[in-house]
Formats: structure tokens, sequence, C-alpha cells
């Protein structure tokens, strides 16, 4: 099937235009597929609700809640959105946002899209939804450095996945906090389990991933929680528990200080219904 250069498909609920870049959330229906085809400019893609599937060359993504995808000029993928459909907000990226990433040495980390699993991704892209629901005329500044702050976090997040792994231990350490976040784990239990020092370990691991060891797995129990959220009825201290929160108002405190919302607000957060 040919390929061709379109706009964004999907119901547009609004739009806004700044210099350097838009913003625009769009609604997609219950198993809507959008035709192979690709974009003019570079852009970011959020993924407030639903999932769908896309394919890109040899490439199959399933992506989800919270999600957040680089995509770059010129890419050719299709969509198949599941069974809930999907609400998806956009940033395109225009010439002066990219330039300015030229200027700073970084072009080399947007050459290609990245699917990008970050909790700090996720939670800039909800507070600029937030920022775009209550406009009011501080939203523009607020606006612009928050997708300046997600465009340098995506950026950080795919050159430290490129990078090369350097030393096996510190890869299987980061396995191990993705596999047993929900467990008490300690910095020397990590250190045990990677044979070094452990402040050999905090030193490596902050310069390779920008973050402490706790931070990330802060980042985990976040992301896992935010999902369970936005994709379960399961009570609120499950999701605590099952989470690695240590109960119910250690999840409340966190997700209020993450997304600005209580987990309850956050959950019932009213979206427009799909049609």
């Amino acid at each position: 099937m040919r390929s061709n250069t379109v706009a964004f498909s999907g119901r547009e609920l609004g739009r806004r235009e700044f210099p350097s870049f838009f913003v625009f959330e769009s609604l997609y229906r219950p198993n809507q597929s959008i035709p192979r085809h690709s974009h003019q400019q570079t852009y970011i893609s959020i993924v407030l609700r639903g999932s769908y599937t896309e394919e890109c060359g040899p490439t199959s993504w399933d992506c989800e809640t919270g999600q957040t995808i680089l995509h770059v000029a010129g890419e050719c993928h299709s969509d198949r959105f599941h069974k809930n459909g999907g609400q998806i907000l956009n940033l395109e990226l225009l010439p002066p946002i990219l330039t300015r990433l030229n200027e700073c040495d970084s072009a080399r980390a947007i050459d290609s899209r990245t699917l990008c699993k970050s909790s700090h991704a996720m939670q800039l892209g909800l507070r600029i939804h937030k920022e775009i629901s209550g406009f009011d005329p501080c939203s523009p500044l607020a606006i612009e450095g928050l997708t300046l702050e997600l465009v340098a976090e995506v950026v950080r997040h795919r050159k430290t996945r490129l990078s090369p792994n350097g030393c096996e231990w510190l890869t299987k350490v980061t396995e191990i906090l993705h596999d047993k976040f929900q467990q008490p784990i300690t910095l020397s239990e990590l250190a045990a389990a990677a044979s070094v020092h452990p402040v050999h370990l905090a030193r490596s691991f902050r310069k390779r991933y920008l973050c402490s060891v706790g931070d990330y797995l802060r980042k985990l129990r976040i992301e896992a929680a935010c999902h369970a959220l936005l994709n379960s009825d399961a009570p609120m201290v499950e999701i605590a528990l099952r989470c690695g929160f240590s109960d119910q108002s250690h999840l409340c405190r966190t997700i209020k200080q993450y997304t600005g919302m209580s987990p309850r607000h956050f959950r019932r957060a009213r979206f427009p219904k799909l049609s």
C-alpha cells in the first residue's frame, strides 16, 4: 500500500498554536484503523486514554495509556485502535524548536521514532492537558515551558536507551528494578546482586539514567499506579499495595504531588465519550 502525507486523523477536540509548536487533542473510535501514512512535521504523542497498535516498517508497538511516542517527519506508519478507542494529545514540533535541538547537538537523538515509557513524560503530558483544558492568560507561558521540558525528557530517554550498555551489571540492576519494583529493595541488595560497591552503583546509575536509583524506582511505581487507576476499577488500597506503596495514604500523597489531582479525581477525570 502506498503511503500518503496526511493531516492527523480522529476527531479534533481542541487546538492551540504557538510560534514553535502546535498542541491538539484527538479522539479515536473503538477499533478505528488508520491506513499507512506519514506526516510532514516531527511530533510527540501522549496517550491520555485507551490503546492502539502502531506498525512502522517491520516493527509493531502496542501504545498504552500514559506512554509517549516520538514520530519523525516523513515516517510511514499505520494505527489500529483497540476496543476502547483512544484519546491522544499531540505536540507538532515546528522548525524553530528543531533548530534549537540542532544547536545543542541533540538532533541525533530524534532521528527515528521512540516509544518513551517515562513517568515524568506522562506527568508533563497531563499538565499540558490540564493547561489546555483550563486555558487562561498564563497558560501559553506554562504550556511552552512544559513542552520544552517534555521534548528534553524524550531526547534524554532516547539517548540513554541508545547509549552503549558498557557494563552488563548495570543492565542487570535495571532489570531487577523493573521485575521487583513492587517489593522493598535496598541499594545494598542491588549492589550485592551486581557484585559492586553501593557507592559505585549509585554513581554509575545516576550517570547513565540521570536520576538516583530511588527516583527511578519511584517512577516505576507511579507509572504502574497511574496505569491501574486509568485502566481498572480496582480499589485504591489494592493498587497501592500492588504497586509498591506502603498504604493508600502513601499512594494518594504521591499521585497528588505527581499529577496535581487526588487518585479519585485522576481516575474520574472527565473525557469526552467516544462515538
